[in-house]
């Protein structure tokens, strides 16, 4: 009687698994990528959404609310920082008359990422409105990347488009 080889031989599993550790190789450099823009593109809408937020807090409240980078040497007190760098640390909402009492703290952004900005706290009228027209760049440290810039007219109005680096 003749037995019926049944499941995949040594040499068969070994060149399979080769073809999988090729193709892994291949495919984790684009996977990275894509990962590296995934952040950016949810740094950016938190940012985008955080200013939006304060400006919808100064019209519905009736009083100035503000936006700062976040000083991470005070961990337990939410407070602001005067480095244009820090606002890679996270940032902070708060009604400008009560600085003490954040409305919103932001997490750090991802490792690699910076938000260049102003160093002082970025405010909102009670009208929705900002004393300047600003721009806030969201970058990896990679020269030439593609990053967002996020912008607030003097209206109040914030928008986010596509930035080169």
């Amino acid at each position: 009687m003749h037995r019926v080889a049944q499941g995949f031989s040594l040499m068969e599993l070994l060149v399979v698994i080769a073809i999988a550790a090729i193709l892994t190789g291949i495919a984790i450099p684009s996977f990275r990528s894509t990962i590296q823009s995934a952040e950016s593109r949810s740094a950016a809408t938190s940012f985008y959404s955080a200013l939006t937020r304060a400006r919808s807090e100064a019209i519905a409240r009736n009083a100035a609310m503000s936006i700062c980078a976040r000083d991470v040497s005070n961990l337990t007190t939410p407070t602001c920082s005067t480095s244009s760098t820090a606002w890679r640390d996270g940032w902070i909402i708060f009604a400008s008359s009560a600085p003490t009492v954040p409305l919103q703290v932001h997490e750090p952004l991802a490792d690699g990422l910076t938000l260049g900005a102003v160093t002082t706290p970025f405010v909102f009228d009670a009208t929705g409105r900002t004393a300047v027209a600003t721009s806030f760049a969201l970058c990896r440290g990679s020269p030439d990347s593609r990053g967002r810039s996020i912008t607030v007219s003097r209206s109040g109005r914030v928008a986010l488009e596509p930035h080169t680096c």
